[in-house]
């Protein structure tokens, strides 16, 4: 048993396997479908009938349903990820889990691998609405391009939603957090209208998120730019996702000191 429990990839994959099976615990899966197929119809729908009204040459319904579809899946990299602690917590289960010999890395990463293969069937469902609904013309798309650009995307933003998940160890809740996050992507990632619209003092926080890197490739991707014309932005992307992911498990050190010291594990 204890070798199980200090073996950093069996408790990576026993937390995968349960998260899966705590989520269907208490939630449907006939809901869980259903928010899997409307959640990203109703976003792209919406942004793409404001930017209709607007009528703006340069942020098309194209721009705009292909910069929606991908950042359908910051609901699940972000908001659910986000989430983990503050569930935890809710649950009772922190403090058992803290006081384990368990890698805490281990824990939350195997948590946010259910919420990974959610994301990616979130923004597949997406772009098929984009092109079906929306008409977003995919006749030039580079479909390897575009499957890398998902991938990368999805992986990186679940390490940005597990570093906000941090400071839900030592605030009383992380889903304020999260629905913050969630919507200032929506401003600053370029999703609805190109980062230069922003006022200059915004722009560098912009690049601080790996979204921006994934709508700009995702763009790219669907008028057909190879692997090669995709890889720079691709790298910074995954560079910027591993240094999020990086500060994620020491700022989660840290507030799990502050949380200790100051009693708040328990409070929510």
């Amino acid at each position: 048993m204890s070798d199980n429990v200090n073996n950093p990839l069996r408790v990576f994959w026993s937390s995968a396997v349960l998260a899966k099976r705590a989520l269907f615990s208490w939630l449907n899966p006939a809901m869980w479908i259903m928010q899997l197929f409307g959640m990203s119809l109703f976003q792209i729908a919406f942004f793409v009938y404001v930017a209709k009204f607007v009528n703006n040459s340069e942020v098309t319904m194209e721009y705009v349903a292909i910069g929606n579809a991908l950042q359908s899946l910051a609901y699940v990299s972000v908001f659910a990820v986000c989430n983990i602690t503050g569930e935890e917590k809710n649950q009772g289960t922190i403090e058992n889990l803290l006081v384990s010999p368990a890698n805490r890395f281990s824990v939350f990463v195997g948590r946010a691998v259910f919420q990974i293969a959610n994301g990616l069937a979130t923004v597949t469902i997406a772009f098929m609405y984009a092109a079906l609904i929306f008409n977003v013309d995919f006749s030039q798309a580079n479909y390897v391009g575009l499957a890398v650009v998902i991938l990368v995307t999805t992986f990186a933003m679940t390490g940005f939603g597990l570093m906000l998940s941090s400071l839900g160890l030592f605030l009383r809740t992380s889903m304020i957090i999260a629905n913050i996050f969630l919507f200032i992507g929506l401003l600053l990632c370029g999703v609805n209208f190109p980062v230069s619209y922003l006022p200059g003092w915004m722009q560098p926080f912009s690049y601080a998120i790996p979204m921006t890197y994934g709508t700009e490739a995702a763009r790219m991707a669907v008028e057909g730019a190879s692997l090669g014309e995709l890889s720079g932005l691709l790298g910074i992307e995954a560079l910027v996702g591993f240094v999020v992911m990086i500060a994620g498990y020491m700022m989660f050190r840290w507030f799990e000191y502050l949380a200790r010291s100051k009693g708040t594990l328990d409070r929510f």
